[in-house]
């Protein structure tokens, strides 16, 4: 009778632990590709590395884009609900962040593989375990499967950067690893606080907020400034930034650009989320951590003489205008952040993929002089990537960032703050710097003669196709914004 009872207390609980995972088959789809991906090298260890990684492209492209084709299906039907005893709650915005991730991871690996870039077990299992865990992010209602989900993306980010196994490459990976560590126990105590003052793990529980209104503000301080390192830290937002450099200057195109934008999309994501849960007003503190990110990404890309390095910096800029949807209402600034990071991570591709050079040079910019007339086509598929980062017409990004402004006047309006209103005033003005330093390569490219020790032209193969994909995708967004908004 004792066992009868234990067996149905058992399949109870398998029940409930099982109930509504039918909504997040994209996300636990990803995470049986990286399952797969781990046992499918049991047999292409020992074959050619050209077969490999044919069978890992092959392999992950397909389930992406059956995995893909259910994001969609979900976000169309505007599935909604509560998995495993309500860790995760998939609702309509995470489904739109998660839809456009996943796009995104895509759209990448065509782009390597038309780049003719091989693709090794290290690096499917970090580019598998960034996008597992920025799509878990994305759906995590439980302080446990947030930082769990966070970890997972860190892992994935770990593995990417410790691909190059030269000294520079030591040099980035370490300091990022060891400062990543240190990030994540400030989070996890910074949690352990949040609970202790609650006394509840979920987000969406009305005593969550209750409590935390009536909390001791110094304590609740503390508290969210240990999580907020934490959610900063993968936004690379000041003064949690110096990694970023070092390490997207160290990687390959496709894994700079990855690392650019699925974990700062899943990080704006989440704090959007928070802000609207947890009712300390947070609004100065993030504007003045969004001014101090603006500043330092954009005057460091200012001496650069390196493209790469010149772009690391700009990325930084880019992750402080991502978050700065933490100051919008909900639904607002979900739209925001999807439209942008669609438009920003299209940019960026095109652009890291275009500059990427087998060999590094501290001083690379003069290799550029003449690019134009050597390869007409990429340089004005890089001078669209450009002018898309900066943020002008005929590109997407110039209604991205139109929409970021309009939504701060009104955030402005709403909190009569100072430090919003300063925000706003630096992100026009940090933009218009960064006509500046962006427009250094084209300068280059169209009115500089060709230097000897430049970049010499080659044959035009489909690379050049997908790369005016990219191009025509971002116009599209400028001429067409209404696909994206009322998909």
């Amino acid at each position: 009778m004792i066992l009868a009872d234990m067996l149905l207390g058992i399949a109870d609980r398998l029940d409930r632990v099982l109930q509504g995972y039918e909504w997040m088959i994209p996300e636990i789809g990803v995470c049986g590709l990286l399952v797969l991906g781990i046992f499918a090298e049991l047999f292409l260890h020992g074959k050619l590395e050209k077969l490999a990684s044919s069978w890992r492209y092959f392999m992950t492209q397909i389930g992406l884009a059956l995995l893909l084709v259910l994001a969609y299906q979900r976000y169309a039907l505007q599935s909604v609900g509560f998995a495993s005893f309500q860790l995760f709650w998939i609702n309509e915005g995470s489904n739109a962040i998660n839809l456009l991730i996943i796009l995104l991871a895509f759209i990448l690996l065509v782009v390597n593989q038309a780049r003719a870039k091989s693709f090794h077990l290290e690096e499917q299992i970090g580019f598998l375990s960034v996008l597992a865990g920025a799509m878990l992010t994305g759906v995590s209602n439980h302080w446990l499967s947030v930082y769990l989900s966070l970890e997972l993306m860190s892992l994935g980010t770990y593995v990417l950067v410790g691909i190059r196994k030269d000294q520079e490459g030591a040099r980035a990976s370490l300091p990022y690893i060891l400062f990543g560590m240190g990030t994540s126990a400030m989070f996890l105590y910074g949690v352990s606080l949040v609970y202790g003052l609650s006394g509840t793990m979920y987000l969406h529980n009305p005593e969550f907020s209750r409590a935390l209104s009536m909390a001791d503000p110094s304590v609740l301080g503390l508290a969210l400034g240990m999580v907020g390192a934490g959610i900063l830290f993968k936004m690379a937002w000041a003064p949690l930034h110096p990694w970023s450099p070092d390490v997207l200057e160290s990687l390959p195109a496709g894994w700079m650009s990855w690392i650019s934008t699925a974990p700062k999309i899943a990080a704006a994501w989440l704090g959007i989320r928070l802000m609207h849960i947890i009712p300390t007003e947070m609004s100065e503190v993030v504007a003045i951590l969004a001014i101090l990110t603006l500043l330092v990404g954009h005057l460091g890309a200012l001496g650069q003489t390196n493209t790469k390095r010149l772009l690391a910096y700009s990325s930084i800029a880019h992750g402080g205008f991502m978050a700065m949807a933490w100051l919008f209402p909900a639904e607002e600034a979900t739209k925001a952040l999807v439209f942008y990071g669609l438009t920003y991570g299209l940019s960026t591709m095109l652009v890291f993929y275009l500059v990427d050079e087998e060999t590094y040079e501290r001083e690379d910019l003069a290799k550029w002089d003449g690019y134009a007339s050597r390869e007409p086509w990429k340089a004005g598929f890089l001078l669209v990537g450009l002018v898309s980062l900066i943020g002008l017409p005929p590109a997407g990004t110039f209604l991205a960032k139109i929409t970021y402004f309009s939504l701060l006047w009104e955030s402005f309006q709403i909190h009569k703050s100072l430090a919003i209103m300063s925000l706003l005033v630096v992100a026009i003005i940090s933009t218009a710097i960064s006509i500046y330093y962006y427009l250094k390569i084209p300068y280059r490219m169209y009115l500089k003669k060709a230097s000897d020790g430049g970049i010499q032209g080659g044959d035009i193969g489909w690379e050049s196709w997908v790369f005016m994909l990219l191009a025509c995708g971002i116009i599209l967004c400028f001429l067409a914004p209404n696909l994206v908004f009322n998909a």
